[in-house]
């Protein structure tokens, strides 16, 4: 088949085009069913009323039910270990807290692997951490301080 040299040019230039334009998938019936959103703390604290907040908004804008389910123990372990063990189908949702990389460097054992068991969504709060003595010790940097602890 012989194609004239101005068409070949026009599609191919139709095509690079084409691969930079964004597609949208196709809409998916998500959810199907209700959405268990766990939080691995006490309900009333920052990170169940993060959740609340959010279980509000999902369940507004998908139409679905979305609900929190708290399940605490263990400084999250408990509520974490339990999302890993969800079925991997999208009706779980697990909200995290700093515990979710510090625990395992705490605790012997875990019941998750933070960097197998689940897949990042996003980054929605952030919460400054802030290290505080008592001004007796004299202290004025964090390496003063790691410096005091090793001596």
């Amino acid at each position: 088949m012989d194609i004239p040299r101005r068409r070949l040019l026009k599609l191919a230039a139709t095509a690079a085009i084409a691969a930079t334009v964004p597609q949208r998938a196709p809409a998916l019936d998500y959810p199907t069913r209700p959405v268990r959103v766990i939080v691995p703390f006490a309900p009333g604290g920052p990170t169940d009323v993060f959740g609340r907040l959010l279980v509000q908004k999902l369940t507004d804008y998908f139409g679905k039910q979305f609900y929190v389910e708290n399940i605490v123990g263990a400084g999250g372990n408990i509520g974490t270990g339990r999302a890993a063990k969800a079925a991997p189908d999208g009706s779980t949702i697990l909200i995290v807290a700093s515990p979710y990389v510090v625990n395992p460097a705490l605790f012997a054992k875990v019941p998750y692997d933070p960097s197998k068991d689940f897949d990042p969504v996003t980054l929605a709060v952030t919460t400054p951490m802030v290290v505080a003595v008592h001004p007796s010790l004299q202290v004025i940097t964090l390496k003063d301080l790691i410096a005091l602890i090793k001596a």
